[in-house]
């Protein structure tokens, strides 16, 4: 009997399924390899990735829309006071200021889209806090549905993974 359980739980495992707490079974998806993802303490977004001088400078302006738990993640060489603004975004956002160490410093929350036709003057910077390496752009309401705090541990995933320095 001890070894039917122990078959039944690696079958289990194998086959990405969990028990939940009901006891029926429910399938856990499986990351696609090619994709990237930022996690943040228990939390983990699916990002595009800003890396290069002009994936930064477009970021995620001129999108509609921007999926649930997902999100933009911008890579610098070294941490540096960063300044973002909003040019041509269609939604508001939470910047996730991070640092060189991949800890959370600080999030910049619900940064309003600027009304449609704003001359580049006019639309607002938003700075970290301190020197910033990474930047990851969510919904705006993303960082506190999720509890997401300064200090916590950011992790790269999947595609990124053990690139970068996260």
């Amino acid at each position: 009997m001890q070894g039917l359980m122990i078959l039944i739980v690696g079958l289990l495992t194998v086959l990405g399924c969990t028990s939940s707490q009901d006891g029926s079974a429910t399938r856990t998806p499986i990351p696609d390899a090619d994709a990237a993802f930022v996690s943040i303490g228990d939390v983990s977004y699916g990002v595009d990735l800003a890396i290069s001088p002009g994936e930064r400078q477009q970021g995620l302006s001129g999108r509609e829309i921007l999926p649930q738990d997902a999100g933009m993640l911008f890579v610098f060489e070294e941490a540096r006071v960063l300044h973002f603004w909003m040019k041509e975004m269609h939604f508001p956002l939470d910047i996730i200021w991070i640092d060189a160490q991949c800890k959370l410093l600080e999030v910049a929350a619900d940064v309003p889209a600027p009304p449609p036709g704003s001359d580049s003057g006019e639309i607002p910077r938003v700075q970290s806090p301190s020197p910033a390496q990474y930047v990851l752009e969510v919904n705006a309401g993303e960082a506190e549905r999720n509890g997401l705090r300064p200090g916590d541990p950011v992790e790269f995933l999947g595609a990124i993974a053990g690139q970068h320095g996260c």
